[in-house]
């Protein structure tokens, strides 16, 4: 025997709206996918060693480096699609759910 406190469930109109603020968040962190990639070619360090090395290091930072930029950046997208489909199954699963409530009320006999 469950407690109502033990039971999970996410409305399908919030988790519509987390399902299209999932769709902005994916679409500004594929923004900062494109800047991260021209941070990869940086420039303006000049031609001393020290500036080259210090280059370097930038560019690492941003793409190809430990822990760069990019796929902490792809790592968040990843998790984002997954946050998505779990939104998506959640409205599904209403909708199924929905209908098979309305199946069932036809199904009833009506009083004359």
């Amino acid at each position: 025997m469950s407690d109502i406190s033990d039971v999970f469930f996410l409305d399908a109109g919030i988790a519509a709206r987390l399902h299209d603020a999932c769709d902005v968040l994916h679409a500004e962190l594929q923004a900062m996918i494109v800047k991260a990639i021209e941070l990869g070619t940086i420039d303006a360090f000049g031609t001393l060693v020290s500036g080259q090395a210090l280059q370097t290091k930038f560019e690492q930072k941003a793409v190809g480096g430990p822990d760069a930029l990019l796929d902490v950046l792809k790592s968040h997208v990843e998790a984002v699609k997954s946050m998505q489909a779990q939104f998506q199954a959640c409205i599904d699963h209403a909708l199924d759910q929905e209908s098979s409530n309305v199946s069932t009320l036809r199904s009833v006999d009506q009083p004359n």
